[in-house]
């Protein structure tokens, strides 16, 4: 039953929640500083790939899935591979970007690590994610209803303070909290977005 709903249900509801207008707008905005060499880790239905700057016109990709990817203006070279196990050497990438992964990543300090790696020194890690809200009452019910988010929705967490985990793994962050209407608002409907400066 969940395979079925993994194939045909669940890219959907993506596409229409954190594939919404004013989602888009928020990626449009958080990829306008990707630079350089770039890296998206959890690619996913391809939804950034049109909104990347004109000038950028490349870039790698990985999942842990296989991705038909949709056509767009930006080339991909797509890998079947782990944010936790990335197969690049140190130092290739100036920008990695992550749209609505690192909440759902199991082994995340690991998966930052070897993000640590692949980014150059002064490189920059670009984050859009569901995430803590700022209100305590939210943040019991997040607490509460986390477990059965994360089987329903990809193994998402909405409970993740993620400038506090960027910050714990050696990052230097500058970013905010943003309320956005995504279903169910009050579980989800808090996102962290920023830039987050390689320091090594």
């Amino acid at each position: 039953m969940l395979n079925y709903y993994y194939k045909n249900i669940f890219p959907f509801l993506i596409n229409k929640n954190i594939g919404n207008k004013e989602i888009i707008e928020l990626r449009r905005k958080a990829l306008s500083c990707a630079k350089g060499e770039i890296l998206e880790i959890g690619i996913g239905t391809g939804l950034n790939l049109d909104l990347y700057p004109d000038s950028v016109e490349r870039i790698t990709a990985i999942d842990n899935y296989v991705r038909i990817l949709p056509k767009s203006k930006v080339k991909v070279d797509f890998y079947n591979m782990s944010a936790d196990n990335i197969a690049f050497k140190e130092n290739t990438f100036e920008t990695v970007v992550s749209t609505f992964c690192l909440c759902s990543i199991t082994n995340l300090e690991k998966s930052l690590q070897e993000i640590k790696r692949v980014l150059k020194p002064n490189g920059i890690l670009i984050f859009l994610e569901h995430g803590r809200a700022d209100i305590k009452s939210v943040q019991l019910l997040q607490e509460i209803s986390n477990p059965i988010f994360n089987i329903f929705a990809g193994g998402c967490n909405v409970n993740r303070n993620h400038f506090e985990i960027l910050e714990n793994n050696r990052f230097k962050v500058e970013g905010n909290i943003k309320r956005v209407n995504i279903f169910p608002k009050s579980i989800t409907g808090y996102v962290y977005m920023g830039v987050a400066v390689n320091e090594k």
